[in-house]
This record gives structure tokens, sequence and C-alpha cells, in this order.
């Protein structure tokens, strides 16, 4: 494919719900400080270990075809969580793409310790989304850090996931898909959501490749 013929950008995603909320995130430029962009995005079918294992080899066959690439997927559950810090398997895998020619033209970024940390950041969309109040979703959820023997401020770092399936299913008695996670993305503060790490570094990668 010529030049001319590339799309701006492909993200690689661990699953279904990052793949929603990274497609939600992009279809607003403006508030993610970037130009309008042309865009795919993929997913591993072996999840996040598959991510490490391959996405770099999965993102070779597709150069020729982007102008930049985007790897991400969670800590949690991807077989080095226990064995190695986040930024330096970042490293490794940025290694490789290097090597396969994305070499200045793409990003590894690892959500530590999952997506699911994004949904704390943005705390009032999320609620408004579920139409209940912060304050409740906070009450419905502290006898549960209680019984962890933690803080709730906590556990949103630590088990976000953890926590928003029990809110969803224990609590509001509702079924998770990938639609809560793009309709949240549509309506996310994206100042909220740059108090995380793993999205700041993200945004901020999209704003350097693809200025307004």
């Amino acid at each position: 494919m010529t030049t001319a013929g590339m799309k701006d950008l492909l993200v690689y995603t661990a699953d279904a719900d990052a793949l929603a909320f990274m497609r939600a995130v992009l279809g607003r430029p403006k508030a993610l400080g970037i130009r309008p962009i042309e865009f795919d995005i993929e997913r591993h079918p072996q999840r996040d270990a598959g991510m490490v294992q391959s996405g770099a080899e999965l993102a070779r066959m597709k150069k020729g075809r982007y102008h930049r690439a985007l790897m991400m997927w969670d800590f949690a559950g991807c077989g080095r969580e226990h064995r190695m810090p986040a930024q330096a398997l970042e490293a490794e895998v940025q290694g490789r793409l290097d090597n396969y020619s994305w070499s200045g033209r793409s990003a590894v970024t690892v959500l530590v310790p999952e997506l699911e940390v994004w949904l704390w950041h943005c705390a009032p969309t999320l609620a408004a989304y579920l139409e209940v109040s912060v304050d409740e979703i906070d009450g419905r959820l502290q006898v549960f850090a209680g019984k962890q023997g933690q803080d709730l401020d906590t556990l949103k770092r630590e088990q976000p996931k953890e926590l928003f399936e029990h809110l969803m299913r224990e609590k509001l008695r509702r079924t998770i898909s990938p639609r809560d996670f793009e309709e949240i993305g549509r309506k996310a503060s994206i100042k909220r959501l740059r108090d995380c790490p793993s999205f700041d570094r993200i945004a901020g990668i999209l704003q350097g490749w693809f200025p307004s």
C-alpha cells in the first residue's frame, strides 16, 4: 500500500472492552487534543498473554498499511506481572516492534493493573451512565472494601476490575459488556482520565503523533 493509502493508526488491544473504550475515545479527537484520524482497532485472540507473546509479530504483518501503531494490554493476567516491572515489559515488546521496522512509529503501554482502573478516574461519568450518584456507588462499595480489609481508594487502584464487577453484578444486578466501556468512553472527561498514568501516556503519545 502506498503512503497516500495508509491509515493513520493501528491500535492493538487485548480484549473487546479495551477495544470499545479506545474506539470511543479516538472518536473524540477534539477532546483528546488531536486532529481527526483514520484508525483501525484489533484485539488479540489470546488476550493479554497473547499480546506479550506475539503482539509485535502481528503488528509486523500490518506494516506498510498504517503510519503509527499502538499496543496496549493489562499488566494483571499477562503472565509477566510477577516476574518483571511493567516498564521493563513495555521496553521488551517495544524492542521487538523496533526490530520489525516500527521504530519511531510505534508505542507500547501496559495498563497497570488493568483497564478498569480508568473507570475510577471518571467516576462522575460512570455514575451518570449507571443512573446513580457517585456517593451511592461509594456507599455500595465501602462494605466490600471493609471485607477485603482495605480502604476503597486502595481497591480502586489495586483491584479495579474486581471492584467494578462487584458493583455491576452484585449491587446493580447488571451484566458487563463492551458496550458499557464504549458508552463511558464517549462521555468521560479526558482531563480526569489523564490523572491515570497509563491513559495519560497514551494521550500524550497521540498528541505527539497527531497534533491538532
